[in-house]
């Protein structure tokens, strides 16, 4: 048996592991172990066993991993989502789909100081989703706007899925970071138009708020986010100016956010808070870093195989563009997205199309908004659909196939978003090639 061959067959194993619902991290690693010593030797498995784990647990590039998870966790208990949909409301509250545009405002905003969906999803859908009721908006329309807006918390930054990217694809964190701002400007754009042109072809859906707000109502509002802005200035103005790295941006951001929190005291307990926020770092990043290692393991396995050059050869020797290339990739993450959670699918797909991007000389953050934009779909996408599950969960009064009919009108905006990234790049780039040092 050929090496290329044990190599498919262990990424067939690999799937088939993963189906069964053994762990990630040790599906992962025990598929790429065997491979290697079946492909090399008994003394090469042992070897690349003995040194991959401390390689990859002791980067520098992943100290900012839970940097960014504990700035996510002191800033969701922090009771700060109030504070952002009331500021929204008062803004936007006298155009059509006002609440819904509310939501998704609000959750960008916690998104650009968190980097977890379901902390967005668990701190604006309790607060969002009964007044949209209270003012008789459809419950599809409702439920959706907050379980789809969620999901910018992955394309806005600091991001969590756009760390692990990183880290699968060696891709520059700073520059990925930066990246996202723009798709997800676009992304409240186009969730808004959507719900325009819902509330225009059927006004009961979302019923013309009578509230009323004068500009100072408005601007005393904003300063219910200030703290937010403060954060958000200073991580994101520290990366793109090089003045820090993102790890080190992750660790000035939680120690500010620590601050603010303590400033507004809106936590009653903050000690034990903070020891709460501290172990959830601990085992959500322990976590990662071992999927992390069981990855490399299996990376390391395809390498020797030879199947990872075969695939940069293939695609070079059929003449698929770069352009058609991205189509295709993803054109495969939606029916991908909803039979298989995103981590799974994440970890399970980047590693086996990085040759083809590298041989096709994609550039690694066009190429991994791109996956991002597909990450989000996957979301809400049904049967899986984590996103749209917690929304439910949480709200309750909406099926879930509810929530699933209020996503689609929102996942067809993201898939548009995706086909103008892949036609206009820049749109992705222009903001990282500007960007000083990492």
């Amino acid at each position: 048996m050929t090496a290329g061959t044990i190599g498919v067959l262990g990424l067939v194993v690999m799937i088939v592991l993963m189906f069964l619902r053994i762990p990630l991290a040790f599906s992962f690693a025990l598929t790429g172990l065997v491979g290697l010593i079946f492909v090399k030797d008994l003394q090469t498995a042992v070897n690349v066993f003995s040194f991959m784990p401390y390689t990859w647990a002791s980067g520098y590039m992943l100290a900012c991993l839970p940097m960014f998870m504990l700035l996510g966790l002191i800033i969701s208990q922090g009771g700060i989502g109030q504070r952002l949909y009331s500021t929204a409301y008062k803004w936007v509250g006298r155009i059509p789909g006002a609440l819904a545009l509310a939501s998704i405002v609000a959750i960008a905003l916690f998104s650009a100081v968190s980097g977890s969906a379901l902390a967005s999803v668990a701190t604006i859908a309790p607060i969002a989703y009964p007044e949209m009721r209270r003012f008789r908006y459809d419950q599809a329309l409702a439920a959706g706007a907050v379980a789809v807006g969620a999901t910018m918390d992955i394309m806005i930054p600091p991001s969590m899925a756009m760390i692990f990217y990183c880290m699968l694809s060696e891709a520059s964190i700073g520059k990925m970071f930066i990246a996202g701002f723009i798709p997800g400007a676009l992304e409240v754009l186009f969730f808004y138009i959507a719900i325009y042109i819902m509330v225009k072809v059927k006004p009961s859906l979302a019923p013309l708020s009578t509230d009323v707000f004068t500009f100072k109502d408005k601007m005393k509002a904003s300063k219910g986010v200030m703290p937010i802005l403060v954060i958000f200035v200073v991580i994101f103005g520290g990366i793109y100016g090089g003045i820090f790295t993102p790890t080190e941006a992750g660790a000035v951001g939680t120690i500010i956010a620590f601050m603010v929190v303590l400033g507004m005291r809106t936590i009653q307990k903050p000690g034990q808070t903070i020891m709460a926020a501290l172990k959830e770092t601990v085992r959500l990043s322990g976590t990662m870093i071992i999927i992390i290692i069981g990855v490399m393991i299996f990376n390391t396995f395809l390498a020797m195989s030879g199947v990872s050059a075969a695939i940069s050869k293939w695609v070079v020797s059929v003449g698929v563009t770069q352009t058609l290339f991205l189509f295709i990739v993803f054109a495969i993450y939606i029916p991908l997205g909803a039979i298989m959670d995103e981590l799974s699918m994440i970890v399970l797909t980047v590693p086996f199309y990085m040759p083809a991007v590298q041989a096709l000389n994609i550039d690694l953050i066009w190429f991994g908004v791109l996956i991002i934009l597909a990450w989000q779909l996957g979301f809400i996408l049904p049967p899986v659909g984590l996103l749209a599950f917690v929304t439910q969960k949480i709200v309750k009064e909406p099926t879930i196939g509810t929530v699933y009919k209020g996503c689609l009108p929102f996942a067809a905006a993201l898939v548009l978003i995706a086909i103008l990234i892949i036609l206009f790049p820049q749109i992705a780039l222009i903001l990282p090639n500007m960007m000083s040092g990492r």
